[in-house]
C-alpha cells in the first residue's frame, strides 16, 4: 500500500463510529448558546430529543443582535444507521427544507445540507468536556472554499 493509501486508511479508521450502535443520544438535551452569526453577536437554543422510530429531533432558535434583531428557527429530524451515517431533513422559518447527510462518532456529529441549485452547507456539533457543545456552520462558496458564518458555544441546561 502506498503512503497515500495508508493515510487514507488511517483517516477512515479515525472517522469510524465508536463501538456499539451509533446514535445521537449524547447530544440529547436542552442547550443554551452564545457566539457569533453573520458577523454579529448571537444567542441560540437547541432542543435535541428522541423522536419516533429511533429518530432524533432538533428544534433550533437563533437570535442575532442587530437593529432590528434577526430571529431564525428550524426543526429537524435525523436517523442514524448501523455505520454511523446520518440522514435527515431540516425545515426552517424561511420556508426552506434541506436534505441532510452526514455522520457521527463518539464526540462529533457532522452534516452536509442543501443542494447546488440553492446552497450547500455543513454543520458540525462537537461535544466538549463539562457539558459543552461547539456548533459551527459553513456554506460552500463558488470557488470551492468553505465560509464559516456561525459559531456558537452551548452549555447543557439539563445534565
Amino acid at each position: 500500500m502506498t503512503a497515500l493509501g495508508w493515510a487514507a486508511a488511517a483517516l477512515l479508521a479515525s472517522a469510524a463510529p465508536a463501538a456499539g450502535a451509533p446514535s445521537l443520544a449524547a447530544w440529547h438535551g436542552s442547550w443554551v448558546g452564545e457566539g457569533e452569526a453573520f458577523g454579529k453577536p448571537a444567542t441560540a437554543t437547541l432542543e435535541i430529543a428522541p423522536g419516533e422510530g429511533g429518530a432524533t429531533t432538533l428544534a433550533y432558535r437563533l437570535r442575532i443582535e442587530r437593529t432590528p434583531p434577526v430571529t431564525y428557527s428550524a426543526e429537524a429530524s435525523y436517523t442514524v444507521d448501523a455505520k454511523g451515517r446520518v440522514r435527515g431533513k431540516w425545515t426552517d422559518s424561511t420556508g426552506r427544507t434541506r436534505a441532510i447527510a452526514g455522520g457521527v462518532n463518539a464526540a462529533k456529529w457532522w452534516t452536509h445540507w442543501g443542494s447546488a441549485d440553492v446552497e450547500i452547507g455543513r454543520s458540525t456539533y462537537v461535544l466538549k468536556e463539562g457539558g459543552r457543545l461547539l456548533v459551527s456552520d459553513s456554506v460552500l462558496r463558488e470557488d470551492g472554499s468553505w465560509h464559516v458564518f456561525a459559531v456558537l458555544r452551548y452549555t447543557r441546561k439539563n445534565p
